[in-house]
C-alpha cells in the first residue's frame, strides 16, 4: 500500500514538473478604462404642464434609459427647484443623485443632468493559434475590465468610491477573534 502511494507521488511529480516552464512570460499591459462625463443643461422659467412635460422628456433623454446613473445639479428658485426634484423623484431618480445648489427666492431653475460613461478597452481577438510557452501576448484581464466597465452603475466608482469609508482593521478582526476564543472554550 505504501509502495503504491510512493509510486503515485513520483509519477505525479514527474508529470507536473514536465508541464512547468521557467521561460519568462511577456504580458502586455491592458488599456485602462476611460471615464467620460456627458452634461446637458435645461433652464425652465416655470413648471406649467408644458414645462413639466419638457422636463420629463429632458430627463428621459439625458438618462438614456439609465435613470439610476443620472446625476442632477439643480439651482435657482426654491419653488421651481422643489417641483423639479418632485418630478425627478416621480420618474425614479434616486434622492442621493439629486443635488440642490445656489437656491434663490425667485427666478428660473437650471437643471444640469450629468451621466458618466465608462469606455472599456478594446480586447484583441482570441481566434488565433493556440498559445504556447514562447508566445503569450494576450493581455490578461482585458475581458474582465471590459465586463466591469459595462456593468458598473456609476463609473466614478472605478476611480474612487467615497461611499465606502476606510475602516479600522483591528475592529474588523474582533468578531473573528471572539469566534476563535468561543470555539476554543467549547473544545477544552
Amino acid at each position: 500500500m505504501t509502495l503504491r502511494i510512493v509510486v503515485l507521488l513520483i509519477t505525479l511529480t514527474a508529470s507536473v514538473s514536465g508541464c512547468t516552464s521557467t521561460a519568462p512570460i511577456y504580458v502586455e499591459p491592458s488599456a485602462p478604462i476611460l471615464i467620460q462625463q456627458e452634461t446637458t443643461v435645461l433652464i425652465l422659467e416655470s413648471l406649467r404642464a408644458s414645462e413639466r412635460q419638457r422636463l420629463r422628456v429632458f430627463l428621459k433623454k439625458a438618462s438614456r434609459g439609465r435613470r439610476d446613473a443620472l446625476h442632477l445639479l439643480i439651482s435657482g428658485s426654491f419653488r421651481l427647484s422643489a417641483e423639479a426634484v418632485h418630478q425627478a423623484r416621480q420618474m425614479g431618480i434616486d434622492a442621493y443623485n439629486i443635488h440642490l445648489l445656489d437656491q434663490q427666492d425667485a427666478g428660473a431653475v437650471r437643471i444640469e443632468a450629468i451621466v458618466y460613461h465608462a469606455r472599456p478597452p478594446v480586447c484583441p481577438s482570441h481566434s488565433g493559434p493556440l498559445l504556447n510557452d514562447k508566445s503569450f501576448e494576450q493581455p490578461l484581464g482585458c475581458s474582465t475590465q471590459r465586463n466591469l466597465a459595462v456593468m458598473v452603475n456609476d463609473p466614478r466608482d472605478l476611480l474612487d468610491n467615497n461611499a465606502v469609508k476606510p475602516s479600522d482593521g483591528e475592529r474588523a478582526a474582533r468578531p473573528v477573534a471572539t469566534y476563535r476564543t468561543f470555539a476554543a472554550g467549547k473544545g477544552g
